[in-house]
C-alpha cells in the first residue's frame, strides 16, 4: 500500500529549495492572531541556531538578531508575521456543535464545507464547518451567502458534554487544515492555509541561514510578529521597544492574474513586489530607491504594488522611536485568506535575493528622504 503521507511525486523528485522546506513545516501549524503559541516554538526553535540572540517578548512576538561584525553598523528591522486568519470557538450548543467568532478578515462565501483544525488545551481535533446537503436547499438557499455567525463546526460530538470531554473550551482556536502541495506537475506554485504570512517568515529563515557562517554588514532585528491581521499589534510592540535605522516588512499580497480580472497587477511568477503603498503606509523613497537599485544589482525582476487593501507591519514599523524610513517587500498570493492560497517559488527566491542585495548595500544608503543642496 502507498504511502498516503508523502507528498506528490512531483515534489520528491526534485530537491526542495530551503524556503520551501520552511513554509512546509509552518503551514502545518495552526495559530490565528492571539493563538500563535505553536507557530512561536517553531520559529524560536529554528532561528535559535542561526541568531546571536533569539527571545520572545510578552507579545508572543520572536525577535532573533544578528549582529554584524563592527560595532556602530546601521541596524535593520525586517517583519514577517506569524499569524492567520481564523476564529475562536464562540459557543458549545446543546448538540456539541461550535458555533464560531472571526479572528481577522476571512470571506463568509467560502467557509461552508471547509476542513478545520480546533486546538485545545490538549490537542487539535479535525471538525468540518457544516453545510446544507445539496438535496435539502431551497431556491432561497442556493442564492444566499451564509453569514459566519450563523455557520457551525461539526467535530462529530453527540452532545455538549460530548463536545467538552474532547477537550473544548470556548474561546479555542481553530483554523483552516493545510499541508503544502505543488499544484500541477513541476510547476514551482504551491497551494496551503496561512501562506499569508507564513512564506515571510519561511523567507527571513532561509535568509538567517545565508548569514550563518559570516555576520551581515548590519545588524539585522529579525521580527517574527504577531496579531498583524487584526491590526499590525505585534510590530507596534516591536517599534516601542528595538530601535534601528530602517525598516523593511515582508508579506503577502493579492494577485488579480485570475479570470475573474481584466487588466492584471500582480501575477505570480513575476517576481517580488516592491510596495508604493497601501492603506497602512506610503513607502519612504530612499527605501524604494534602495531596494529598485539592489533589484538591479542582483537581476532580480520587481513588480511595483499599489494596492489600498491590504496593509503590512511596515505601517506600525514606521512609528519606531521619532519615526525611520520603512517599506515592505511583497509577494504575489492568489486567493488570499482562504485555504487555497498559492504561491510561487520563484517570487520566494526572488525576495530573499532581493533582500540579500538590500543589506550588502544598505551600509552605503542614502537614507534621507530627499537630498538637499547645500546653502
Amino acid at each position: 500500500m502507498p504511502d498516503t503521507n508523502l507528498p506528490p511525486a512531483s515534489d520528491r523528485d526534485r530537491a526542495e529549495l530551503p524556503v520551501i522546506a520552511h513554509l512546509r513545516q509552518l503551514v502545518r501549524l495552526t495559530g490565528p492572531s492571539g493563538s500563535e503559541e505553536d507557530i512561536v516554538r517553531a520559529v524560536h526553535r529554528l532561528a535559535s541556531t542561526l541568531a546571536d540572540h533569539v527571545e520572545v517578548d510578552a507579545f508572543g512576538n520572536v525577535i532573533a538578531v544578528r549582529r554584524a561584525a563592527t560595532e556602530g553598523a546601521r541596524r535593520l528591522i525586517l517583519a514577517a508575521h506569524m499569524d492567520e486568519v481564523g476564529f475562536r470557538v464562540r459557543q458549545i450548543t446543546p448538540h456539541g456543535f461550535l458555533r464560531l467568532e472571526k479572528v481577522g478578515g476571512t470571506d463568509d462565501r467560502i467557509l461552508p464545507a471547509q476542513r478545520v483544525w480546533v486546538r485545545t488545551q490538549q490537542s487539535r481535533l479535525l471538525g468540518v464547518i457544516g453545510t446544507k446537503s445539496a438535496h435539502l436547499l431551497s431556491d432561497t438557499d442556493r442564492q444566499r451567502v451564509v453569514p459566519s455567525a450563523e455557520l457551525y463546526v461539526d467535530i462529530g460530538a453527540r452532545s455538549a458534554d460530548d463536545a467538552i470531554g474532547m477537550g473544548v473550551n470556548l474561546g479555542d482556536p481553530v483554523g483552516f487544515v493545510g499541508v503544502l502541495t505543488e499544484l500541477g506537475l513541476g510547476t514551482g506554485r504551491y497551494t496551503a492555509h496561512a501562506v499569508d504570512d507564513r512564506a515571510g517568515c519561511a523567507v527571513m529563515l532561509a535568509l538567517l541561514e545565508q548569514y550563518q557562517d559570516s555576520p551581515p554588514p548590519v545588524t539585522i532585528i529579525f521580527a517574527f510578529t504577531v496579531q498583524e491581521e487584526v491590526g499590525l499589534r505585534g510590530a507596534q510592540a516591536i517599534a516601542n521597544t528595538y530601535e534601528a535605522d530602517v525598516a523593511l516588512a515582508l508579506d503577502m499580497t493579492a494577485a488579480d492574474d485570475t479570470p475573474e480580472f481584466g487588466a492584471c497587477h500582480l501575477q505570480l511568477g513575476a517576481g517580488p513586489a516592491l510596495k508604493v503603498m497601501d492603506f497602512s503606509t506610503l513607502a519612504h523613497p530612499a527605501v524604494r530607491r534602495g531596494l529598485s537599485a539592489a533589484a538591479d544589482a542582483g537581476g532580480v525582476a520587481l513588480q511595483q504594488e499599489l494596492l489600498r487593501g491590504i496593509g503590512t507591519d511596515a505601517g506600525a514599523l514606521q512609528h519606531t522611536g521619532r519615526g525611520i524610513p520603512a517599506g515592505a517587500v511583497s509577494v504575489a498570493n492568489r486567493y488570499t485568506h482562504s485555504p487555497v492560497e498559492v504561491v510561487d517559488e520563484r517570487d520566494l527566491t526572488g525576495a530573499l535575493e532581493l533582500l540579500h542585495h538590500f543589506i550588502q548595500r544598505l551600509p552605503d544608503l542614502d537614507l534621507r528622504f530627499v537630498a538637499l543642496d547645500d546653502v
